[in-house]
């Protein structure tokens, strides 16, 4: 067992561990997993947006960092064009000095784009890390969505408002974890399912209400069949219109939600693997949110295609070889110690926002590139020669093997995602020498509105020109025009919480990614679970769950 670095807790590193990392040439991790997640997570911004301006062509853009911090931003357009490149702010490498301090100072002259996404999007703007979008806005982690507002996850969507991880769905609404639905509102881990409303693991159900585990209905309350007529009637006593029908159907169906058990985990098409809402592994241990991937250690969000792939936070699709980084991904090859590197990357060392290219080291900013060290281009025998050089340093500097510094990252700590899943207070921030941003994007106090209609048929057009007051944080937000069609169109209740707080409200429906011992409680077994003992919820082992729901 080894003490964390950084909060002295002990943690494992077990033989298997040590194989991987002499097949990518790192030492032993010296913080837990637990830490070395949110270091890397506090590289990650992924929803704080500003408006600010590209340096470049003038125009007015909304960027993730804000008009404040001295990084040069460039439109969205102008990045990816070849009006610039990021080698002409080479920098020659001092081996007297850090190359994380060296790193830093390049990151701090090397353009940056606005928002992480291409020139693919159409008419989305307002949308971060996000592909092939139209018609979007306020979109986080996206590709192939059209015509949808507030979410994250969103991949293959059409006409999907407020949802978290939403996949090849259409016209869904504040749901989590659905995939192949169609007019689901207020639901989570369902597969198939269309017209229903608060379901809870349910597959290829229809016209369904406040229903768990179900498969195959229609027709259904609380798990018991109910002729149309007499469900019809169900729904419309409590007005699916109106906000306060919403909230008694949202009780209803939350009550009965306590009754029925839970799965302990929820794994499918797993062998030799650990983790939740996890599918299709083989030897994948502590990943959650993964799909697709088999030799790979405390990943999360990494889909499609991954092999050998220890502590990456997000993205996938055939990575393989690849240790401590965050957004890897796209047909990336042993890459190490990085932030933001996708699209035909490998051999790629302590790189941030680096697109197809290949054997850099210490780099920001680079496309189509190979044999760089801060951005400067090399011969491929120097470049080998100083990179044994710059790992010797470091290796005497204690940095090697090391994620990318806290302290130099692009964002604040509270900014970025480390303070949804791993939150500290200001000072606790400041006294480890990171970054914190007092002034967040937001008003308060502007609101024109004081009072929202209770029904969605009684909300005016001109709603869209007022300012209304979050109920739980206070802080200002507004209804755009589409997201107003939608509602009005499906029958749904206006919000009366902002986005941010809606969106944290769907991940407190999910569970945290901490794992428990606890007893099945049906046969009482020991069971792993990312239910806390403490909680009121029924937790089942596999088994005893399959028998009791299906």
């Amino acid at each position: 067992m080894k003490n964390c670095k950084q909060c002295s807790q002990s943690f494992e590193i077990t033989d298997k561990d040590r194989e991987f990392y002499n097949k990518m040439d790192v030492p032993e991790p010296t913080w837990c997993p637990d830490c070395r997640e949110m270091r890397r997570m506090a590289w990650c911004n992924e929803m704080m947006l500003y408006p600010n301006k590209c340096q470049l062509c003038g125009k007015r853009v909304i960027s993730q960092l804000n008009s404040k911090d001295p990084r040069p931003v460039y439109c969205v357009d102008c990045w990816w064009s070849d009006k610039w490149t990021s080698n002409a702010y080479a920098q020659d490498l001092d081996l007297n000095r850090s190359i994380f301090d060296q790193l830093h100072e390049l990151e701090l002259k090397v353009p940056h784009c606005c928002v992480s996404t291409d020139i693919s999007n159409e008419n989305s703007e307002y949308t971060h890390h996000a592909g092939q979008e139209r018609n979007c806005y306020m979109l986080f982690h996206a590709t192939f969505a059209e015509n949808c507002y507030y979410g994250y996850g969103v991949k293959k969507a059409l006409n999907c408002v407020d949802v978290h991880y939403c996949h090849d769905s259409e016209l869904c609404y504040e749901c989590v974890d659905v995939k192949k639905c169609y007019k689901l509102a207020w639901s989570q881990d369902c597969t198939n399912c269309a017209d229903s409303y608060f379901l809870q693991d349910c597959t290829d159900c229809k016209n369904c209400f406040g229903c768990v585990g179900l498969k195959n209905k229609r027709y259904y309350i609380n798990n018991k069949p109910y002729t149309e007529e007499d469900y019809e009637k169900f729904l419309a006593q409590f007005n699916v219109n109106t906000y306060s029908g919403t909230q008694k159907l949202k009780k209803l169906a939350t009550d009965f939600f306590l009754k029925m058990p839970k799965k302990a985990l929820r794994m499918i098409n797993c062998e030799d693997s650990f983790g939740d809402h996890l599918f299709n592994a083989h030897d994948a241990m502590y990943c959650f949110d993964c799909s697709d991937m088999e030799h790979s250690k405390y990943c999360s969000q990494m889909q499609l295609g991954v092999k050998y792939c220890y502590d990456i936070y997000q993205y996938g699709v055939e990575a393989e070889l690849c240790y401590e980084g965050a957004m890897i991904g796209t047909n990336a090859y042993n890459i190490r110690f990085c932030y933001l590197c996708l699209w035909q990357v490998s051999d790629l060392t302590y790189c941030i926002d680096c697109y197809t290219s290949k054997n850099c080291f210490g780099c920001f900013g680079l496309q189509r590139s190979k044999f760089c060290i801060l951005n400067k281009q090399y011969s491929e025998s120097e470049y080998k020669d100083l990179e044994k050089k710059i790992i010797e340093k470091m290796k005497a500097d204690g940095e090697w093997g090391e994620f990318l510094p806290i302290k130099y990252s692009q964002s604040a700590y509270n900014e970025t995602t480390a303070q949804l899943w791993y939150p500290k207070t200001k000072e606790e921030v400041l006294k480890n020498g990171w970054q914190w941003q007092d002034d967040l994007p937001g008003t308060y106090g502007q609101e024109t509105l004081k009072e929202i209609p209770d029904n969605i048929n009684d909300v005016p057009d001109t709603i869209i020109n007022e300012v209304i007051a979050c109920e739980s944080c206070k802080k200002n937000y507004k209804i755009i025009e589409q997201e107003l069609k939608f509602y009005k169109k499906q029958g749904y209740p206006l919000p009366h919480q902002c986005f941010q707080c809606r969106r944290i409200a769907r991940m407190d429906i999910r569970n945290r990614r901490d794992i428990y011992d606890r007893k099945c409680g049906k046969c009482t077994i020991d069971i792993k679970t990312t239910y806390s003992p403490d909680r009121p919820e029924k937790i089942y082992c596999e088994q005893c769950y399959l028998k009791e729901v299906y």
